[in-house]
């Protein structure tokens, strides 16, 4: 899936987004980057005065969730007779039933779970994959311009966990996007993680004035993303 990472990057560039988001994963990133370098050689030998290369986001999670788990069952309790609605739902044909392989290939599912309702036997569960942030931070951060942090209400210490531990690169980001579901006491959540992510107004530059949509720093923004129902 690289070489397709590499050109939706080029593509979406070109065609003038503003920061493309993918996966905390260094190959993909690699991928992307790749994609970012060709657009910019294509825009600087059309001559495209507006051009402006895409930031570079990643995602990660505090705490489990959807955006972060992998589809798994074991294909040898499946019956025989069974029609297969998971192998024909599935929108990136990650469950296959081959003679040489059969199951979720987990580098092609992104969890969007269509495939769990529909199996008629229930032998589909999805497990959640967090991004191990500590083996990952500081080759991954230290590469892009922005973050996406996915949490839900009630992943206090999660979140926290992971804000401590990216305080390294917190600075260097022009963008934080903290995305999280609808649902009840979600807005005193959300000031919960206000209070998380504030420093000490004695270091200068880092003092953190929320306002109702974004918290802003001199060196980047912190936008609230409201997906509702995942």
């Amino acid at each position: 899936a690289l070489p397709e990472i590499r050109t939706l990057t080029l593509t979406y560039a070109l065609a003038g987004a503003d920061c493309i988001d993918v996966a905390a994963d260094p190959a993909v990133i690699a991928a992307a980057k790749s994609g970012l370098d060709a657009a910019e050689r294509i825009a600087k030998a059309d001559q495209r005065s507006g051009y402006r290369r895409p930031w570079l986001m990643v995602s990660m999670s505090a705490g489990e969730d959807p955006h972060f788990r992998k589809a798994e069952f074991d294909p040898a309790i499946c019956p025989k007779d069974c029609p297969r609605p998971c192998e024909k739902i599935c929108p990136v044909e990650a469950i296959e039933f081959a003679a040489d392989f059969a199951g979720v290939r987990r580098d092609r599912c992104y969890g969007c779970g269509r495939c769990l309702p529909v199996c008629p036997w229930g032998l589909i569960a999805a497990h959640s994959y967090p991004t191990p942030i500590d083996a990952v931070a500081q080759q991954v951060l230290s590469q892009v311009d922005a973050l996406e942090i996915h949490t839900h209400v009630g992943e206090h210490a999660a979140f926290k966990d992971l804000w401590q531990t990216l305080q390294p690169w917190v600075g260097n980001l022009q963008i934080i996007s903290i995305s999280y579901p609808d649902g009840e006491g979600l807005i005193n959540y959300l000031k919960d993680l206000q209070q998380i992510m504030k420093v000490p107004e004695s270091a200068p530059g880092k003092d953190l004035k929320a306002s109702a949509i974004a918290l802003k720093t001199k060196s980047h923004h912190v936008i609230w993303q409201t997906d509702g129902r995942p």
